[in-house]
């Protein structure tokens, strides 16, 4: 998370939002798969491109 104004607004990402959407310009580019407890501004996502293709396997 880099968005300063987000942070100061949400205090970082909360945990039991794993599966949230990733929304950039409007667009969905992947979601939230997990959190660090002790760095709610760190964690990782899944590109919505990576999601299609694991689908189709």
């Amino acid at each position: 998370m880099t968005d300063s104004n987000l942070i100061e607004l949400t205090g970082g990402i909360i945990q039991g939002l794993s599966g949230s959407p990733i929304i950039q310009n409007g667009k969905l580019v992947g979601a939230v798969t997990h959190v660090f407890v002790d760095s709610p501004t760190k964690g990782y996502g899944i590109c919505a491109q990576t999601m299609l293709e694991k689908n189709e396997e």
